[in-house]
């Protein structure tokens, strides 16, 4: 069972680290990200 990480301001450069950690984990996560997108870039998911 993957435990689930709830990211805001996932598109924006902390947090999108922050995302790529959780998902480059040796443990199983289910990540979600919220953002708006007013501070950051979605060229930050790529």
């Amino acid at each position: 069972m993957s435990k689930k990480i709830l990211i805001t301001g996932g598109a924006g450069f902390i947090g999108s680290h922050i995302a790529d950690k959780f998902a480059n984990a040796p443990e199983e996560y289910e990540i979600i990200i919220v953002d708006n997108l007013v501070g950051g870039s979605i060229n930050n998911f790529d």
